[in-house]
């Protein structure tokens, strides 16, 4: 509900004016049944003076709606345009992480499937409004023909209510648990693309994970939407049954208690069934505005989640060019491994990096390498220790500047289709030149900053990332078993050209790597072991401190 009002707060002058064009839309639906059914007991002349005075209602009805409708609609995209890009913001300030605990699946089912159907319910908001406008006027008009009449309307109308929230509540209930379900469907999907390759290549493991796995989260999602749908469907049918009963017992019950006069009973009957048609809206309406409300509901609780630790500042700040010393002092990082009760612990650490080396860190599968990388890059903030940039500590409020003295290529490095944030000076240009060292001239174009496909091999993706490390030109290059997914030729490029020529251009290497052959390009090798340093060599009589 917060999430809902702070939305029309934003925007309450242009909706306002909107809903006043409505009312005065709805008002105007109501008067032409009253044109109508004074018309029906008039004269001739009387009825020809009636016609421009429907043809003049009929113009402001037509014209009040349209005006309203383009008002709340543009409220509507606004509001949705604000909601999507501010959850976007708010991911971008969050530390990774806690982005990681929270889960991808999560986070786009959020943005994806409850964003859509909060815009959904929005869209359909103008429509609605004016039809609640209609019922409103509707009643004052049943009431200027019969008092009596509009409090046993009324009644059915508390009557049918009554019995369309019980039903909405027990229809919620399954509905919400469909969503929950939408979750874990989406992980099972998401491993099912991630994974298609081993599906692929085992019978057995495919066949079991389909009906182990995919079946039984896509039956809960099924079963509880149909049961949530199955609910409201019929609550909606009694209800517009109710508006029958109304009708019936209007002209078979009524004459039997009281006398009413033909106009009366002929006035309520026409209005009755003029309502029905903005209750209808109004009642196909609510099952999606359930459904706003359990997403509103996923989307306030993922704000939440996001809100739990320190949110990280993302202002653009330019590449710190000029350093010294980057040193991790007894740092420590630990969190949850599937399979480890105490959980794994990387460090405590105590590291020197200096300016211009080359940097390798080797060690089994598991042993903090990656860890080890992204405090180093400040991707993840150290739980003891600190890390020292020219002995100044690296913390909240310094760490996304800290974090622009490196580029990286992770080893499930992401490749935008632009070279978004790269200088536009000679862009293209040094693009060019870069995929033809790289060997990808022939299958990636470069316009105006944009890379004709990103459709690659992951070798060649991670030879389009670093094009794009390239370019950023950063102070600290950080590699991710880059070299691991490249042929013998272009593994020999990068060790023996590549990392030279970034050395020689005065930058530093970080590099994870369990390429033997090529240790000895670097200037140190740091050997890691579950989460620890276990020791060091040094080449080209370079400094062996760690």
């Amino acid at each position: 509900m917060k999430l809902l009002l702070r939305l029309i707060r934003d925007s309450w002058p242009t909706l306002l004016f909107a809903s006043a064009l409505g009312a005065v839309s709805g008002a105007a639906n109501v008067g032409l049944l009253a044109i109508v059914h004074r018309s029906l007991r008039m004269s001739d002349a009387s009825s020809h003076n009636l016609l421009w005075m429907f043809v003049a209602v009929c113009f402001a009805s037509l014209v009040t709606r349209i005006a309203s409708q383009m008002f709340l609609v543009r409220v509507s995209q606004d509001s949705i345009s604000r909601l999507r890009l501010g959850l976007c913001q708010r991911i971008l300030e969050t530390p990774l992480r806690q982005l990681e605990e929270i889960g991808m699946h999560r986070m786009i089912v959020v943005l994806t499937n409850d964003v859509s159907i909060v815009g959904m319910a929005m869209n359909s908001l103008p429509s609605v409004f004016v039809s609640v406008v209609i019922l409103l006027c509707g009643a004052v008009y049943l009431g200027f023909l019969s008092w009596q009449l509009l409090v046993a309307a009324l009644l059915f109308g508390i009557a049918g209510g009554l019995s369309y929230w019980g039903a909405s509540r027990v229809a919620r209930r399954y509905n919400s648990e469909g969503r929950e379900a939408q979750d874990g469907l989406l992980n099972h999907i998401r491993n099912l693309i991630n994974g298609i390759k081993e599906l692929k290549m085992h019978a057995g493991r495919r066949q079991e994970f389909v009906e182990q796995a995919l079946d039984r989260a896509d039956e809960q999602v099924r079963e509880n939407q149909y049961k949530g749908m199955v609910i409201q469907d019929a609550a909606i049918v009694w209800g517009r049954l109710l508006f029958l009963v109304a009708i019936g017992l209007l002209i078979f019950v009524w004459p039997m208690f009281a006398q009413p006069d033909a106009e009366t009973m002929a006035g309520y009957t026409l209005a009755i069934f003029f309502l029905m048609s903005p209750l209808e809206r109004i009642f196909a309406f609510l099952p999606l505005l359930s459904r706003a409300g359990i997403s509103i509901y996923k989307i306030n609780k993922l704000g939440l989640m996001l809100d739990e630790q320190a949110v990280e500042s993302v202002v653009s700040a330019a590449p710190v060019t000029s350093w010294n010393s980057i040193e991790l002092s007894q740092v420590t990082h630990g969190y949850h491994r599937e399979g480890q009760e105490g959980g794994f612990l990387l460090g405590p650490i105590d590291w020197k990096l200096q300016p211009g080396e080359i940097v390798f860190v080797v060690g089994g599968n598991g042993s903090g390498k990656t860890t080890l990388i992204k405090l180093l890059t400040g991707l993840y903030a150290p739980l003891g220790g600190q890390i020292l940039l020219d002995d100044r500590p690296v913390n909240g409020d310094s760490r996304e500047v800290y974090r622009q003295l490196f580029a990286a290529v992770f080893d499930d490095a992401m490749v935008f289709e632009g070279l978004w944030g790269v200088s536009r000076e000679d862009r293209d240009a040094r693009a060019h030149q870069y995929l033809a060292e790289l060997r990808l001239e022939h299958l990636v174009k470069i316009s105006d900053g944009k890379f004709s496909t990103t459709e690659l091999s992951r070798g060649q993706r991670k030879r389009l990332a670093l094009l794009t490390a390239y370019l950023e030109d950063r102070s600290i290059y950080v590699f991710d078993e880059w070299a691991a997914d490249q042929d013998p030729t272009f593994k020999k490029v990068f060790y023996e050209q590549l990392l030279p020529e970034l050395k020689r251009r005065g930058k530093t290497v970080v590099a994870i790597t369990h390429d033997d052959r090529y240790f000895a390009a670097a200037d140190r090798l740091i050997r890691m072991e579950d989460g620890r340093f276990t020791g060091s060599s040094s080449f080209h009589h370079q400094s062996d401190d760690v």
